[in-house]
């Protein structure tokens, strides 16, 4: 929704300049020689002054009609620029407009060049829909954190690997979640990092990436449940980021934080060493008519298991992409939606 407002803002700053640099040139136009010449014109074909005097009136009317508007131009603009309350005058505003443009420009072109190529990405999915599947068959996750742990995002697809809600995560450092006996070695790897890349470099070279494997506690609604670590291997790079903010003092690590270390960001993923279908293979009960599908947050289809054709009558292919309601029967939707409302 915010990336549809700012094209719209875009569009519609771009449509304003050329309506402005417009109405620009009229004002200066019905100044200069051709305002006057048209006055004579007049004069020698009617041989009076009283119509003259009347052409000038209603071409003065004109200037101020669209002096009138490119000012009404130039004050949304400056409407949809100005980040303060304070008014600016017209040249400071086409200024900032100009530059409010170069700077999306250079945005969409740096996007451009991260973007997914649609040679072989299908066309029905997006590219966050897209990620979200690779992630989910190469049993991974995205996850960014600080050198001194604290935990900045995580992707939709560690819930249905380990089981943490990414909004838990933000509360957390990667040592509340690490197995204690891996915690000192994870320490060592992030107190001292390989080369750290620049924000704003596209390529990432082999010698910058960063390879280790550790021990992850599942995430479970039930605290009495036993504890249980799945293995994880994480492959990423660290990236120098000074907005990053300062790790919360709750970590046992704490003592050792400073200002340098929460510059640095590791940005990777973790892709469980275990396959999850192996895992969820092994519980399966093959006498019962049953099968197990995973959904975006839109509920669209990201996977479903070979046991669900003989079932439901679709292919997998067949529904990946389509939202799980064009499926289910009218009658079932409200106890649906009921459940697709309590995951969000």
């Amino acid at each position: 929704m915010a990336e549809i407002i700012v094209h719209r803002t875009v569009w519609r700053s771009e449509i304003l300049i050329a309506e402005v640099a417009k109405q620009a040139t009229r004002v200066r136009g019905g100044c200069g020689r051709a305002g006057r010449k048209e006055k004579r014109v007049v004069e020698l074909w009617t041989g009076g002054t009283a119509i003259a005097v009347g052409v000038g009136k209603s071409r003065n009317l004109s200037e101020k009609k669209r002096r009138d508007q490119f000012n009404l131009l130039v004050n949304e603009l400056s409407s949809m620029v100005s980040s303060n309350s304070r008014k600016m005058d017209k040249s400071t505003v086409l200024k900032s407009t100009i530059a409010f443009l170069k700077s999306h420009n250079e945005i969409a072109v740096r996007s451009r060049v991260h973007e997914i190529q649609t040679d072989w990405k299908p066309s029905f999915l997006s590219n966050e829909e897209f990620t979200h599947l690779i992630l989910e068959a190469l049993d991974g996750f995205i996850i960014v954190f600080s050198s001194t742990g604290r935990v900045f995002y995580a992707s939709e697809s560690i819930t249905s690997l380990l089981g943490h809600l990414p909004s838990d995560l933000s509360n957390m450092t990667v040592y509340d979640m690490v197995y204690e006996d891996d915690q000192n070695d994870l320490y060592n790897i992030l107190l001292n990092p390989a080369a750290v890349v620049d924000p704003l470099q596209t390529g990432i070279s082999r010698e910058n990436q960063v390879t280790f494997a550790c021990y992850i506690k599942r995430g479970t609604a039930d605290y009495r449940s036993e504890v249980s670590y799945e293995l994880v291997q994480f492959t990423g790079y660290f990236r120098s980021d000074v907005d990053a903010d300062s790790l919360m003092t709750t970590s046992r690590f704490s003592t050792y934080m400073n200002d340098a270390d929460t510059r640095l960001i590791f940005v990777g993923t973790g892709r469980l060493q275990t396959p999850q279908l192996i895992r969820e293979m092994s519980i399966v009960d093959s006498s019962k008519s049953e099968f197990t599908s995973r959904h975006s947050l839109e509920w669209k289809f990201l996977f479903l298991d070979h046991r669900a054709p003989p079932i439901i009558g679709y292919l997998p292919f067949e529904v990946l992409g389509t939202s799980g309601y064009d499926y289910y029967h009218f009658d079932d939707l409200e106890k649906v939606v009921s459940c697709h409302e309590a995951c969000k």
